[in-house]
């Protein structure tokens, strides 16, 4: 409900002759609504409210579990099948007021019971038995199988979203699984409900349906040979190709399967060919303890309190430099191998976790005096705060005893004098860059201003990099935002369990 002084407020923008665009984006209400607020001119409407809507309980229980949980096809059971016209909203809160909001048999909702439910449907063993009791065509279900398992990018995501409305999962969830729009899944549906898997698909493919059963055994015992190391069987390889994974399987079971029929059902299961990452593993030993430490000083700033990322950049010598850029196909673009150096050029930088603004110093070398310097800087930069919390990457010269030295004393004479806010560290875990957030502005300032450069001097470069942040301190400026991501979600570092061993690349 927007309130009346809001409303009027809106009202007065306008006759102001400030357009509906920029209302909203003041206001945070869609323009829509910004634009009903003007036709209404700034008045708040009067709306009568309906007499309680009530159906039958136990009719509401029954067609509950006959939809498998699922509110929105009980209310078209309702509105077509028994002419009772009631809103979704009044529904859903009838099912809470009779506990069934929660029941056994309620769909999955959140993101990660939906992504568990389609990653076994994909590449599960025997996933679509569960799904027979809501497709009563077997036929559909089989065009839906092969699609999912066979078909392109397209066909695989109309495929599982079919499926996954039939098990009650909501549109917008889905949406956020597969990464596509909740209009073009909609879209997708609507097409189903009018045409069906034709209409859906086009060609459908051929595909047998008693063939299920004896496929999903062979599949079984398949994977329970690929399971096992080569050499279990007699086989002197580390890895499985397909015509020894044959050979075992008609030894082991005294049948013979195809080539053809074998590479299909690997397929079908979601295995195929991939190399193994190499990833970045923490050593620390303190490696929770310390992650645990940032993310609860990171999440109970006081509003006198701030939290800065340091790191350094650099050293990088001045030449010309390579990069992506638009250009034609008949006309590369060439950097010389061996060029004379104009300079080098290094700095350090402190992003704010709350305003998201950079500080930067130009210093001759990574090293202790240059943390020392940029901290006086951010001291005397926020002089009114109670505290500064310091996080960077676990370096040498980050926790010398020179620095700390000097931190001691620094925040003594603080507490002497009444004056100044304390400094606190807040190291990171040993190779666990991807929690200092600062490492991405830089990325990005490299891709701006240092990719494709040709700088003449090291001072032209100094003058190119402090006017990009310039820039980007005035966007965030006016677009206020917090630093990061991920890190202000501790839902995700309690489910990401991968973390540890630097499975991060896909933040």
């Amino acid at each position: 409900m927007i309130g009346a002084h809001k409303r009027k407020a809106i009202f007065a923008l306008h006759t102001a002759g400030i357009g509906a665009r920029e209302i909203s984006r003041r206001s945070g209400l869609a323009r829509n609504t910004v634009r009903r607020i003007i036709e209404q001119k700034g008045q708040t409407p009067q709306t009568s409210r309906r007499e309680k809507f009530d159906i039958d309980a136990q009719l509401l229980k029954d067609l509950y579990k006959q939809c498998d949980g699922n509110a929105k096809r009980v209310r078209e059971n309702l509105v077509e099948d028994r002419g009772i016209e009631v809103s979704y909203p009044t529904l859903t809160r009838m099912l809470r007021e009779l506990g069934l909001s929660h029941d056994e048999f309620g769909p999955p909702r959140s993101v990660v019971a939906a992504t568990q439910w389609l990653i076994q449907i994909t590449f599960g063993a025997e996933p679509f038995g569960i799904l027979k009791p809501q497709v009563d065509d077997l036929n559909t279900l089989g065009v839906l199988r092969h699609y999912v398992r066979n078909g392109r990018l397209r066909e695989r995501k109309k495929a599982v979203t079919i499926l996954a409305v039939f098990q009650g999962i909501p549109i917008s969830t889905i949406a956020k699984c597969l990464h596509s729009q909740r209009g073009t899944l909609r879209a997708y549906l609507r097409t189903y409900r009018q045409s069906g898997t034709q209409g859906l698909f086009g060609k459908q493919p051929r595909h047998k349906v008693r063939g299920d059963c004896r496929d999903t055994q062979i599949t079984r015992r398949i994977l329970e040979i690929l399971h096992q190391k080569p050499a279990s069987f007699g086989v002197n390889r580390t890895s499985w190709t397909q015509p020894a994974l044959r050979a075992v399987y008609e030894a082991q079971y005294d049948e013979t399967v195809s080539q053809r029929t074998l590479a299909r059902l690997i397929k079908g299961a979601g295995y195929t060919w991939r190399r193994a990452s190499h990833v970045l593993t923490s050593p620390d030993p303190e490696y929770k303890e310390k992650v645990s430490r940032v993310l609860r000083t990171l999440h109970s700033l006081g509003s006198d309190e701030m939290f800065f990322f340091l790191d350094e950049w650099g050293p990088i010598q001045v030449r010309k430099r390579g990069g992506k850029a638009y250009r034609r196909k008949t006309d590369p673009a060439t950097v010389p191998r061996r060029q004379k150096s104009k300079g080098t050029v290094t700095l350090v930088g402190a992003l704010s976790a709350t305003t998201n603004q950079v500080t930067w110093l130009f210093e001759p070398s990574k090293d202790t005096r240059s943390m020392i310097n940029l901290i006086e800087v951010l001291h005397n930069q926020h002089h009114k705060a109670s505290r500064l919390y310091v996080t960077w990457d676990a370096v040498g010269w980050h926790s010398s005893l020179e620095l700390t030295d000097w931190l001691d004393a620094f925040n003594e004479t603080s507490r002497r004098r009444s004056a100044g806010p304390l400094v606190e560290l807040v190291p990171l875990p040993t190779s666990a860059q991807f929690l200092n957030v600062i490492e991405g502005v830089f990325t990005a300032m490299t891709k701006a201003v240092i990719h494709n450069s040709d700088y003449q001097s090291a001072d032209e470069m100094k003058s190119a990099i402090s006017r990009h942040f310039r820039d980007r301190n005035a966007h965030f400026d006016k677009n206020p935002r917090r630093a990061g991501k991920k890190i202000w979600d501790l839902e995700f570092f309690r489910e990401c369990e991968t973390l540890e061993s630097g499975n991060y690349g896909k933040w």
